[in-house]
């Protein structure tokens, strides 16, 4: 049912959004990006050298083994004629150049199809290191022994000589379509004017060519990246959107934001936040950069090759040993030090949040910037707030209250009969009238007026299992029972909650809600009526829950953060029979476990504009709300391979099958390599299937039983944001007829019975004939004097009566 909303709302959120995907958020820490390794044990191929993406969004690997490429599930080889790949360029008409180690270049096309454009040791061309295509349509191709130009069909010496005998190549074709090519000695540019390579004068202008998002172009080294002294243009152009896409740079790349990620500082990753926006100066990524990767267990390994970002803004570096990705989470972890992680939350009116660490009562405060900061010479074993929104921090033997910077304490009572001592508290709760407290030594107790008063002295039920606050002298208590108490000022009604089983939470407000192990419940009249559907992990032992200003609803479940748009909640609650739609933010997205149900709190806290906090088994995330950038790239469906038993078969426009392929599965994909586990997918097959069947993550559809004929497929996709495709990718699929499903067989068939109907006509009848009729008289006399006879006469129009007749 999801799934189908995204492919009918597709179209209205592709008309609010721009096909434009973020870089990674600079605020954003390194090691909170959400990074992902691959290894050989994943597939991938060790000693990558080279990466690009291609328009149709594949991620192509270059490797000594071959070329690869990656939907973001599935590493695949592609064959080729040759193996040892040495780099790639991404073309914008859809073509990949692929230049190999022992020489040679082949252009791989989208339909498959290869075309060599260098053989190996054609022109004395040795192994081309980098490539690029002008406005023109040449390639560019620079390598061991010059730099070279391939245009109508013919390959052209740019530069050659001694100057190009080394290690490093470089060429870059720039937002103005200007050719900048580098290697070990020197920098050039390519002068149209004349026809030939003009070389850059400057110190240490040699090395891997990479453009910051203004378009400048820049040179990187070990552990340096210097700007290069370009000719004035009359208008100044950003660089060109598919920059980063096109070719990895083992010199480190500046993402869209402007962050240089570099790749040799001296080794592993390092991150020059906001770099790309700094004046013309050189960057010493060692010195400059704030942010490192360089232990072992931080990457696939820490002997980095190349560096690319792709065009949903990850940013992907391969390693000696395998590939890394990083992405940006929508969570952010808080990172607070604690023996089990299990806490007491509450948040002031400056915005600040207070965090108690339960076990040892160490008290922390996170800012705006989600950074904790310690608390000394304070402990605590409870954080909550009063009904002015002031902190309470529950100590041994008093309460502390803070206001907008006021500090003022409230004793803790003695356990009865006894002199005072200290109190291990475990809930604070304040109604508006009476302040509740709760330790073991002394039970739950009352402040009212100024004094501390047993619970035994209020109209208070025996059993109370979770507490919340309603208006002033007002409470909602569950008792693990399955009834509801709401105590007003002394009085108590009663509501029938089994429906919900264990309850898990208590959310008062416009429209109460309970939670519970089977799902939620809202309060309509004086019954309580689920809201569909019942048993969803997601909606289970919710533990939080909280509005933003949009009325969009935020909660905190067995499965992680659970958004509910306003309109899709006002729509489940007026018809409570109607399913609730909402989406979830997973452990794909940093949420930690599940929501914490340890100490019966509320564990989502708004501390305004958007800014949310949830409390999970693995400690505390942040999530602004008001931030989040949907995935607005559509995904490119694609159609693989049509299975039949052993047999695979290339997917093409139509393809037709062998006779008796009764059963048969197809791959597809769409490649979406921020988040591939969230791609979702429909296919339908005419002929066979009446609608569209929801495959959710598969790619693959299996059909069984299919009669001959020829049928459409159609596939279609969206990924993790509701984002659909474009187009619908489609094949015919003959499946060809056996020889006994062939209409001139069955012509036959029908034939054959009619006769066989009419030889068993005539031999009934000959049966009931006379012998002398039946196998003919022995002379010709006899023969026409039988003739005559009635009973031969009967049956002379059958070809096989009375034959001798």
């Amino acid at each position: 049912m999801l799934l189908r909303r995204y492919f009918n709302a597709a179209g209205l959120v592709i008309a609010l959004v721009c096909n434009h995907a973020f870089a990674l958020n600079p605020s954003i820490r390194l090691e909170d990006l959400n990074h992902t390794s691959w290894s050989e044990k994943d597939g991938v191929p060790a000693d990558i050298n080279g990466m690009a993406q291609t328009r149709d969004g594949w991620l192509w690997l270059a490797t000594t083994d071959g070329l690869y490429r990656f939907d973001g599930v599935r590493f695949e080889r592609v064959a080729l004629p040759h193996s040892r790949v040495y780099n790639l360029h991404a073309l914008s008409n859809g073509d990949l150049l692929i230049s190999y180690r022992l020489g040679g270049m082949s252009s791989l096309h989208p339909d498959g199809t290869v075309t060599e454009l260098l053989a190996p040791d054609e022109h004395n061309i040795e192994y081309v290191a980098s490539m690029g295509m002008d406005h023109e349509g040449a390639i560019w191709a620079a390598g061991g022994t010059g730099l070279y130009r391939y245009l109508n069909g013919k390959w052209q010496a740019m530069s050659e000589g001694a100057e190009w005998n080394g290690r490093t190549f470089s060429v870059l074709v720039d937002q103005y379509g200007r050719v900048w090519a580098s290697n070990d000695h020197a920098l050039y540019l390519y002068d149209r004017s004349v026809g030939k390579l003009l070389p850059i004068p400057g110190k240490d202008l040699h090395g891997s060519l990479i453009q910051s998002p203004d378009g400048r172009v820049w040179v990187g080294g070990l552990d340096s990246v210097r700007p290069i002294p370009a000719p004035p243009m009359s208008q100044q152009l950003p660089r060109a959107p598919d920059a980063n896409q096109a070719e990895s740079r083992w010199g480190g790349q500046f993402d869209r934001d402007g962050n240089l990620w570099a790749l040799k500082c001296p080794y592993g990753i390092c991150r020059v936040t906001g770099a790309g926006n700094l004046p013309s100066a050189a960057i010493v990524p060692s010195l400059q950069a704030r942010e490192k990767l360089d232990q072992h267990w931080q990457l696939s390994a820490l002997s980095t090759n190349v560096a690319l970002e792709d065009r949903e803004g990850n940013i992907w570096v391969s390693t000696q040993s395998g590939l890394d990705r990083f992405r940006e989470n929508k969570l952010i972890p808080a990172r607070i030090p604690g023996p089990n992680g299990i806490y007491s939350v509450a948040s002031d009116a400056e915005g600040t949040m207070w965090v108690v660490e339960t076990t040892n009562g160490a008290i922390w405060r996170i800012g705006a910037d989600g950074l904790p900061v310690p608390v000394p010479h304070r402990t605590a074993s409870v954080v909550t707030n009063d009904r002015d929104g002031a902190i309470l921090l529950a100590g041994k033997r008093e309460i502390e209250r803070i206001y907008r910077g006021h500090v003022s304490k409230i004793a803790l009572p003695a356990p009865a009969g006894q002199q005072m001592t200290d109190l291990d508290v475990l809930g604070l709760l304040d109604d508006g009238k009476v302040l509740w407290m709760f330790a073991v030594k002394t039970g739950l107790m009352g402040l009212l007026d100024g004094r501390w008063v047993p619970y035994t002295q209020f109209n208070l039920p025996k059993r109370i299992f979770m507490m919340a606050p309603g208006d002033r002298g007002q409470m909602w208590l569950s008792h693990n029972d399955g009834k509801l108490s709401f105590y007003d000022n002394d009085k108590l009604t009663d509501y029938d909650i089994r429906m919900n089983g264990v309850e898990s939470g208590i959310f008062p407000g416009p429209q109460l809600i309970i939670a519970g192990e089977r799902g939620l419940a809202v309060l309509k009249g004086q019954n309580f009526v689920a809201i569909e559907p019942r048993n969803s992990d997601a909606l289970r032992n919710v533990t939080g829950m909280a509005t933003t200003p949009d009325g969009d609803r935020w909660l905190n479940g067995s499965k992680g953060v659970v958004h509910i748009r306003r309109d899709d909640w006002e729509a489940s609650i007026r018809q409570p029979g109607t399913p609730l739609v909402y989406e979830v933010i997973n452990v794909l997205e940093g949420y930690p476990g599940r929501a914490a149900i340890d100490n019966k709190r509320q564990t989502v806290h708004d501390l305004g504009n958007g800014l949310l906090w949830f409390r999970a088994t693995g400690g505390l995330v942040r999530l602004d709300t008001t931030t989040l950038r949907p995935n607005t790239v559509k995904p490119a469906i694609q159609l693989l391979t049509v299975n039949v038993g052993s047999d695979s078969y290339r997917a093409r426009r139509l393809l037709t099958l062998a006779p008796d392929s009764r059963n048969f599965n197809i791959q597809y994909t769409a490649s979406g390599l921020r988040k591939p586990e969230g791609m979702r997918f429909q296919y339908r097959l005419d002929g066979v299937d009446s609608s569209w069947q929801d495959a959710g993550t598969r790619r693959s559809a299996y059909y069984t039983n299919v009669g001959p004929g020829l049928y459409t497929f159609n596939v279609r996709a969206v990924n993790e944001d509701g984002i659909a495709s474009d187009a619908i990718a489609s094949m015919q699929i003959e499946v060809a007829p056996t020889v006994i499903q062939t209409w001139w067989f069955r012509v036959l068939c029908v034939l054959a019975a009619l006769l066989a109907c009419i030889n068993y006509d005539c031999a009934q009848r000959r049966a009931r004939s006379p012998i002398s009729c039946r196998f003919g008289p022995r002379s010709a006399s006899a023969s026409r004097a039988h003739c005559t006879t009635p009973s031969c006469r009967a049956y002379r129009h059958l070809p096989c009566a009375c034959f001798p007749c």
